[in-house]
């Protein structure tokens, strides 16, 4: 008997991780903020691109009062590829003009699984590279992903109206479809159960 004990405790500690585990996975949907910094940084990219390493830029950030938090990102990113950002031949003024987010109509992927939302990201805006000639370029990035409908509040922040967007309403004929199914269900099998008895 002893020995049953020690085995049910555990496998039931075997159990008890792998439920936590599989919850803790669940739960780490990116935020739309940590999304933003992955674009900041993929334009940050871009403009790298064009620029030589290792050499002294003058850099000029039009962000505006709603974008600023991405700056600091911007100039890490230039840091990292030997981009110095001090007066030079070269100037870059480098402005961000739209960042926002976009909500799809939830929907479920199986008739009982949960609310499934689709966002997706936008940013974008422009910089110009002002040495010995002048050119301007535009750049757009978007990402756009699938999370629970249920975690939207968990993803967007307050502090950072870009962040959050137009919230869909959860569908109100699947809402209702769900109770309906499981009350059919049930009643059938009552059905079927006392039929089955009175034969």
């Amino acid at each position: 008997m002893n020995n049953f004990v020690q085995f049910v405790m555990k496998r039931g500690s075997f159990l008890l991780l792998f439920l936590f585990l599989s919850l803790s996975a669940r739960g780490q949907t990116k935020t739309n903020l940590e999304l933003f910094f992955q674009l900041a940084d993929s334009a940050a990219s871009g403009l790298a691109q064009n620029l030589i390493n290792g050499k002294n830029v003058q850099i000029d950030f039009v962000l505006g009062k709603d974008y600023q938090v991405f700056q600091n990102t911007l100039l890490a990113h230039f840091q990292d590829k030997d981009i110095k950002d001090r007066a030079g031949k070269v100037s870059v003024r480098f402005a961000v003009t739209d960042v926002r987010i976009d909500y799809g109509e939830p929907e479920r992927k199986s008739l009982f699984g949960p609310f499934i939302v689709k966002r997706t990201l936008h940013f974008s805006g422009n910089y110009s590279i002002i040495s010995a000639t002048s050119e301007v370029k535009d750049f757009s990035y978007s990402l756009n992903n699938e999370f629970p409908y249920e975690g939207i509040p968990s993803v967007e922040n307050s502090s950072f109206p870009f962040t959050q967007g137009k919230i869909p309403k959860e569908p109100f004929f699947s809402s209702l479809l769900e109770p309906a199914i499981a009350l059919g269900s049930a009643a059938a099998a009552v059905y079927i159960f006392f039929t089955a008895r009175s034969k």
